[in-house]
């Protein structure tokens, strides 16, 4: 592998993380803003499931995350 080839996976792995982080902030203002709205937790969670392409474990690990922040 060449230097070359070296910083540009390094460059794609860091832009990978970046929209990753995106997301999980983009995730943590939607929750927040859902819970002003007075949704509950289970419609928290089946719109996080729905829209973001979540799973319940990971739904729910964002739900109980952005309300530790809250």
């Amino acid at each position: 592998m060449t230097i070359e080839e070296y910083a540009a996976r390094q460059s794609a792995y860091a832009r990978k993380e970046g929209r990753e982080e995106g997301r999980a902030e983009e995730r943590m203002e939607t929750i927040k803003g859902l819970v002003k709205l007075n949704f509950t937790k289970e419609q928290i969670i089946d719109f996080l499931i729905q829209n973001f392409n979540l799973n319940q474990q990971e739904a729910s690990q964002a739900y109980n995350q952005a309300m530790a922040t809250a």
